[in-house]
Order: structure tokens, then C-alpha cells, then sequence
């Protein structure tokens, strides 16, 4: 019997065990397939004789070629299957030809550069390759930066400094006009609100770029997509050669997946420690997944004291950087034997070979699932991934359709071009780093009606030139990329600020009553002033949560595409939404403790949505099978929302939704919108793939084992009617009748 074998048949005889694993998918050993039609510069020879790598996997002899060929690349390939090395070479190699040849890196967090840089020194060290290479970004001192700019032939940075850096272009003339390469790795992350500004952001500097006669090729590393070379193109602007076939070799894993709910009398996390003790206990070096910072500091210190002679850290963002580091040089010396974290360890850094993962909480997406799943196993050994899902309707899918999750054929990531505030901020931007000259600035993004109304506003000039930024703040220092722009909202405590977040983040987590979460602290708003666009809060330890609770009604603004079907119509256009926040709920371990009213003006704005206008007979079909269709066409909303995020990425809070038995032009009608001004290409990807996701939806529905609903399929946590009225089986009904 196998060591993992083993470990489940232990976990079966511990006392905390009811009958929990519902599945065990075993994913064979991989053998790597390898490729030796390349030849290399003796110093990238030397580098890869020191490690013993004789051949290079497929892919990654495939990505060299391409780029010695000086083509785009993306390269979208599992965790752990070289792709760094991939490009490191051809990289390194073009210095060795030309010293003056320059690259630029950007990395999603702090974390992942300086891995890359450490790989980068090690590489120099072994080989004695002259390059230089090194960070720049906020903690960089000024004086070192200076030099950077002048000497670095590898500059390694991330999105934020980036912004920042673009006014100030003439300082990197040296660096641009020699500028070869453009690394965008880990790029997955750029996706939604924040992937939208990094698409203006990069075409901003490309403008900058043509300034200096500079043509890079782009380099694109991701993890698994449903569309890698759409959302390269829309990311860059550029067209890419797609390396997807990997060649790495991977350990025999199984994927356990585990269901609380056979256990009601101990909750997911408490039953995610039992797991914890138990593996570490066994010897199995382990690392467990949460969903949030507090929990896990609350799972490390249940385990500690549960068992004193194993030691349990926790590991998040707000450690400061030595801990951080301190903890990742004893995962890989396995010096510990368990740590649980939040997503902060879900990248490419280098942690060593981990045997046993726990994944407590769906995180957010099939590719963040994979990226904390393919940390065990590194090895080449046997290794085990558990799945524990919370109550959600989502998570308890994927629980049941295990093969979604094996697949990974279903996430788009997601990037919009058309947001008009998004768009209307780098603008801004573009203009105060050089002169608008004509109307498609951004590759064949026509800004001209967006030029000409800031014109009008005083905030562009035309000159001889072209347009040119007459502000009077930096407009880098008021466009966040991490927001749709518009009104903000400033958290204040004791007169200093702790977090700038959107007017719609700020009505959902920030109302009076609220508890708000950052860095790990809990603290209660006491006061959200939106005409200020301040919201005052006070730290306090609490042990709840809030909820809030709205109801939304939506207009049609704009129809841009429809689909006629056989029982449905499908809409894609713009929307006018109010979202009217009226209550929240606090919730303490899973149940209400209590309801509180709130004082909140309606929020209002236009956004984008996917809309399904039912066939009459649809109506009349569920009322005489018996059902109440005010519910069922309530409860299909409900479920539509909850499976949306596996085929767009997104966070459940970034989509809205509402429901008309009878709507203003007489037909019973679905929405389903972006929860942003402007939308940001959620909805108008449902549009696309809407049949896949109705099927699905129906399998959810019509399969869950409740009686009359729940959390798992029809329920939303979110509704301002507090799920009432709900009718599952006339859900079953309608979907029915859609598919």
C-alpha cells in the first residue's frame, strides 16, 4: 500500500471522520517528454550541466526557438513546468550578443520578484554571464535607482511602479531605446478591474516606447486558460504564438474531495485543523489553503494547541518581509512540517516539495486551485490534494462535478477595453507622459469622443504638439489600478487613512455597522459620509461578520447584440442600475445573530448585462406543474449567478442580478450585470458562452439533494429578500425549458 493510501485509510479511523470523502480522483504519473534539437552559449550550457538538466522539456525548447525567432510568445503551461527558465535563456543570451540589450520583467507582487531576481544572480554566480539585473520599485532608494536605469540590463518591476514611472520616461531613454524584451509573467492575475487598467497601462507604454524607436518582443507566461491568445492579445495588443502543450513530468497525485456536511456537528474549519493535525502527525509536510487572513491565524492556533510537539505557522500578507522569508526557507529545508496561509504562497515562489496540500474554501478560481495544488508533489512523489468547500452553491458544485476542476477547460479571463472611466483615466494619464496626437491611441482604441469632452472640461489642451494634460493634479496619483475610477471612498481611523476603496466596494463593505477587514485587524464603521467620500471606523477585536443586503432594479439603456432561441431571447447592452442597500446581517460561525437596518442613498449606475427574456409559455408551464413562478424565476437567477464565476473569473461580488416575473415591456426577464461603472467584460463574456452555463445550471439545480433549497444551489447569501420568494423545483422548470 502506498504512503498516501495509507494516510486516507488513517484519516477514516480518526473520530472526526463520518463518511466525509465523497471522491477520489487519481491523476497518474507523468513522464516528461523532452527535446534536444537546441544548441546554447557555453555559459547557459554550464548552468544547466550544474543542475544536471540534459534536455529541456518540449515546451520549453518550443518557447526558445520562437523567441530566438523574435515572436510574441504566452506561454500557458501548468505550476512547476520550467516556463522561468524558458525565457530566462533566450533573455541572457541576447544580453551575452549585445551588452547594451535591456529587458523588462514585470511581476504581479514583491514576492515573485525577488524569486526572479534571486534566480537571475544565481545564474550570473554559476555561469559568470556579465549582466546586471535588479529590483526597482518602491523600496528601491533613489540613488540606486539612478544607476538602475543607466546599468541594469534586466529590470525587474511590477504594475504599480510602472504607473508611476511612465511621466518620468525621459530618465529611462538609455534603458527604453534598447528595451528587447518585455516579460509579463504570472499574468493571470491581470484579469477584471485590475487586468483592464493593465491593458491600458502597457498600451500606455508602448506610446512611450515608439518615442525611443522601440519594438520589444513580448513574452507572456500564464497558468492554464480557456483563452490564452484572446487575452494575451487584448491584454498586450499584440498578436502571440500559443505554447500550451506541456512537457514538464508531475508525481502521481490524488484529489480528495472532502464534504463537511457529513459532519454538521464540527464546521468546515474545524474539521480542516482535524485534517491538518492528522497529516502532519503522519509526517507529511503540509500546507493549507485559507480563504482569509484571520483564518489563518485562527486554524494555526486551534492546532498548536491541540498538539503541542508539532509546530504549526501561519503564513500572510502583513508579516513583515524577514518572517515571510523565514518561513519559506523553512518550508523548503523541512524544517516544519505544516503551515497554513492565505493565496500569498499560491505563486511561483520557491517553497520546496511538499507532499500533502489542503484547500479550505474554494479560492476563487480553477486557476488559483491548480496553482496551490501543483505546490505538492515537486518531487516527483506521491502526493495528496484535499478539497474542503464551504456552503456555497459554486463550491458544493464543483464538489459534486469534480471533472470541471480535472479539466480546466472552462475559466476566460476576463479583460474589458470599453470601460469609459477606466479608459478616460489613462488617458488622462497618456497625455501627461506625451501629446495625444490622433484619435487611436491605444492600438485601436478610439478615444476620440473621450478627448474631445475632456477637452471641453479643461483638463486637456490642444496644441501644435496634440493634446496635452492641463490638470491641475498628477493624474498617476489619482488613477488606481485596482478600480474602475469614479468616486472613492477614503477608510479613515484616528484621522489616518487605512484604505481607499470604490464607491461600490464601499456600499458593500463599508455601510455603518460594517465590519471591515484590513491586513488581517477587524475595525467597525461608525460613519460613511459619501458626499466626503470618507467613511470613519474604529478598530475593535470582534468575532462576527456582516452581510449587507439589497435589492436592484435595472433599465435597459442599449441594446448592442441579441440571440433568438426556440423557448428564450439572450440580450448583451447597457444598463442603468440602482442598487438600494436597505439592511445587513451579522453572522457569527455560520448563523444570524441579527438583522440591522441601514440609511443608505441608492446607489446608481451604468454598467453592462447579460439579459434572457423568457417565452411566454415558460410562465404558464411552471404555474400548472404547480410552482410558484414568482420564486422559480428568482431562484434561476440565484443559480445563474453562482455557477458564472467558473466561465468568466471573477469574484462572486463582482456580479449583480435581478429578476421580473412580469418586466416594464410585459416579458419575464433575468438579469445579470457587471457590478462596476462601465462594466468590465463579465457579462458580455456570458453572453457568449450562455448556452454552456445554462446547462450547467440546470445539473445544479436539479441534482442538489435538498428539498426545497439551499445554500448549494438556489439560496444567495446576498438577497435583499432574504430568499423569499424561492421555488426550486419551478427553477428545474424554467432551465428546463432554456436548455
Amino acid at each position: 500500500m502506498d504512503k498516501i493510501k495509507k494516510l486516507i485509510k488513517k484519516i477514516k479511523s480518526e473520530n472526526y471522520y463520518k463518511g466525509q470523502i465523497l471522491n477520489i480522483i487519481k491523476l497518474e504519473k507523468k513522464e516528461p517528454v523532452f527535446a534536444d534539437n537546441l544548441s546554447f552559449i557555453p555559459e547557459i550550457k554550464k548552468y544547466l550541466d550544474y543542475y544536471e538538466i540534459k534536455k529541456l522539456f518540449s515546451h520549453q525548447e518550443i518557447a526558445i526557438s520562437e523567441i530566438r525567432k523574435g515572436n510574441n510568445i504566452i506561454i500557458a503551461t501548468p505550476t512547476a513546468s520550467g516556463k522561468t527558465l524558458a525565457f530566462d535563456i533566450p533573455v541572457l543570451e541576447e544580453i551575452k550578443k549585445n551588452n547594451k540589450t535591456t529587458a523588462l520583467f514585470i511581476y504581479p507582487t514583491k514576492a515573485l520578484s525577488n524569486d526572479q531576481l534571486n534566480t537571475l544572480l544565481n545564474i550570473k554566480k554559476i555561469t559568470s554571464l556579465d549582466f546586471e539585473a535588479d529590483i526597482y520599485d518602491g523600496d528601491t532608494p533613489s540613488d540606486k535607482k539612478k544607476i538602475l536605469r543607466e546599468k541594469a540590463n534586466i529590470i525587474i518591476t511590477n504594475p504599480y511602479e510602472l504607473h508611476q514611472i511612465l511621466p518620468y520616461h525621459w530618465k529611462w531613454k538609455k534603458f527604453l531605446s534598447n528595451l528587447k524584451f518585455l516579460v509579463l509573467d504570472e499574468s493571470h492575475r491581470y484579469r477584471g478591474v485590475f487586468g483592464s487598467n493593465i491593458a491600458l497601462l502597457l498600451r500606455r507604454l508602448k506610446r512611450i516606447l515608439k518615442l525611443y524607436n522601440s519594438k520589444p518582443q513580448f513574452i507572456i507566461s500564464t497558468a492554464s486558460l480557456a483563452n490564452p491568445e484572446e487575452f494575451s492579445q487584448k491584454l498586450t495588443g499584440e498578436s502571440f504564438i500559443l505554447i500550451d502543450k506541456s512537457g514538464a513530468p508531475s508525481g502521481k497525485k490524488y484529489i480528495i474531495f472532502w464534504d463537511s456536511s457529513f459532519f454538521p456537528k464540527k464546521n468546515v474549519i474545524t474539521q480542516t485543523k482535524d485534517l491538518l493535525l492528522t497529516t502532519t502527525s503522519e509526517n507529511f509536510q503540509t500546507l493549507c489553503f485559507t480563504t482569509s487572513r484571520k483564518l489563518s491565524e485562527l486554524i494555526r492556533i486551534w492546532a498548536n494547541k491541540e498538539k503541542k510537539n508539532i509546530e504549526i505557522l501561519s503564513y500572510r500578507a502583513g508579516y513583515l518581509p524577514e518572517v515571510r522569508r523565514d518561513i519559506e526557507k523553512k518550508l523548503k529545508n523541512n524544517e516544519i512540517k505544516g503551515v497554513v496561509s492565505t493565496n500569498a504562497l499560491e505563486l511561483g515562489i520557491d517553497i520546496g516539495h511538499l507532499d500533502i496540500i489542503i484547500i479550505s474554501g474554494y479560492p476563487g478560481s480553477i486557476i488559483s486551485f491548480w496553482q496551490q495544488a501543483g505546490r505538492a508533489g515537486r518531487k516527483m512523489q506521491e502526493s495528496a490534494i484535499f478539497y474542503l468547500p464551504y456552503e456555497d452553491a459554486l463550491e458544493k458544485y464543483l464538489l459534486k462535478n469534480p471533472d470541471i476542476l480535472i479539466d480546466m477547460n472552462f475559466e476566460n479571463a476576463i479583460i474589458s477595453l470599453d470601460n469609459q472611466n477606466i479608459l478616460t483615466g489613462h488617458i488622462l494619464c497618456a497625455a501627461s507622459e506625451s501629446p495625444l496626437i490622433d484619435k487611436n491611441h491605444f492600438d485601436d482604441i478610439d478615444c476620440e469622443n473621450i478627448i474631445n469632452k475632456l477637452n471641453e472640461k479643461g483638463l486637456l489642451t490642444k496644441t501644435s504638439k496634440g493634446f496635452i494634460y492641463s490638470g491641475s493634479i498628477r493624474p498617476q496619483d489619482i488613477v488606481t489600478l485596482d478600480n474602475t475610477g469614479g468616486k472613492s471612498i477614503k477608510i479613515k481611523v484616528d484621522g489616518k487613512i487605512l484604505e481607499k476603496i470604490s464607491l461600490n466596494r464601499a456600499f458593500n463593505e463599508a455601510y455603518p455597522g460594517a465590519v471591515f477587514l484590513n491586513q488581517g485587524q477587524t475595525y467597525i464603521i461608525k460613519e460613511l459620509n459619501v458626499e466626503e467620500g470618507v467613511a470613519y471606523a474604529k478598530k475593535e477585536n470582534v468575532d462576527y461578520y456582516t452581510e449587507v443586503l439589497k435589492d436592484e432594479q435595472v433599465k435597459i439603456i442599449e441594446i448592442i447584440k441579441n440571440k433568438e432561441f426556440k423557448n428564450y431571447k439572450l440580450f448583451f447592452g447597457k444598463v442603468s442600475v440602482t442598487e438600494i442597500y436597505k439592511s445587513y446581517r451579522i453572522k457569527k460561525s455560520g448563523q444570524v445573530i441579527s438583522y440591522e437596518t441601514l440609511n443608505l442613498p441608492p446607489l446608481k449606475f451604468i454598467s453592462e448585462s447579460v439579459w434572457v427574456e423568457l417565452g411566454d409559455h415558460i410562465k404558464g408551464k411552471t404555474i400548472k406543474s404547480g410552482f410558484d413562478f414568482d420564486g422559480a424565476i428568482h431562484a434561476t437567477e440565484h443559480s445563474l449567478i453562482a455557477l458564472s464565476p467558473i466561465f468568466a473569473i471573477c469574484e462572486p461580488d463582482d456580479l449583480g442580478g435581478v429578476s421580473y416575473p412580469v418586466y416594464e415591456n410585459g416579458k419575464s426577464t433575468i438579469f445579470i450585470y457587471d457590478a462596476f461603472e462601465g462594466g468590465i467584460g463579465i457579462s458580455k463574456k456570458l453572453y457568449e458562452i450562455f448556452p454552456l452555463l445554462k446547462e450547467k445550471t440546470y445539473d445544479l439545480v436539479k441534482n442538489c439533494q435538498c428539498e426545497n433549497g439551499c445554500p448549494y444551489c438556489v439560496y444567495s447569501s446576498k438577497c435583499g429578500n432574504n430568499n423569499n420568494p424561492i421555488d426550486k423545483y419551478g427553477a428545474v422548470i424554467i432551465l428546463d425549458e432554456l436548455i
